[in-house]
């Protein structure tokens, strides 16, 4: 149940809003910032120091309106830390099946990274609902478009050099939703500013609405 109401989240915003900041007072403004603009699916990734204290916190305080995940995740115990801090998702750089397993086994929805048709079948028949395509940046959205045609149930999520320019593009290539970091949240993690990020966070819902 708790599985498909994160697919069902990420699905209907349409954007996961990667935070990566060692400032975890930051990380925690941002992810507030983010949520009253109607972006409700954040990732934490884990090499960020203090990410694991920063989903604590925004799962505390945001309780019921955010969906927070844990990205980098690469090994069991990665995935175990992250879920004990209360992450309801889960992302992966590359593809592991032990993850996507790890994840099955506490209905826990799960983001495989991969990059190529076999790699997105194989995170398929593993189990998982939703695949990051990564990096994106090294593909167009023609790839995608192609690939849905014989995979037309890979629900693909780009991620890595996503920009405002093309998200429409990926959208309509038939990505469910977009992953997204440095293009949404500038500068605003290093400065503070995040009058910037409000700005930043509009224009994106407005892409991918």
């Amino acid at each position: 149940m708790m599985t498909a109401t994160t697919h069902r989240a990420i699905r209907d915003t349409r954007l996961v809003a990667i935070l990566r900041s060692p400032d975890t007072d930051r990380l925690a403004a941002a992810a507030h910032v983010l949520v009253e603009e109607g972006v409700r699916v954040l990732e934490f990734p884990l090499t960020s120091p203090g990410a694991l204290d920063a989903l604590r916190h925004t799962v505390e305080v945001l309780d019921g309106r955010a969906v927070v995940g844990a990205g980098t995740v690469r090994t069991v115990d990665e995935a175990q830390r992250a879920l004990d801090a209360g992450a309801r998702f889960l992302v992966s750089p590359s593809l592991s099946v032990p993850v996507i397993e790890y994840a099955h086994a506490h209905d826990t929805a799960v983001l495989p990274g991969t990059f190529t048709p076999t790699e997105i079948c194989t995170a398929l028949e593993a189990g998982a609902e939703l695949v990051k395509l990564f990096p994106a940046a090294s593909h167009q959205p023609e790839f995608l478009r192609q690939l849905r045609v014989p995979l037309p149930e890979a629900d693909v999520v780009p991620t890595g050099g996503v920009g405002l320019a093309d998200a429409a593009a990926w959208l309509a290539a038939g990505a469910v939703a977009l992953g997204v970091g440095s293009p949404l949240t500038g500068d605003t993690l290093e400065t503070g500013d995040f009058a910037q990020l409000r700005v930043r966070a509009r224009a994106w819902k407005a892409a991918v609405s």
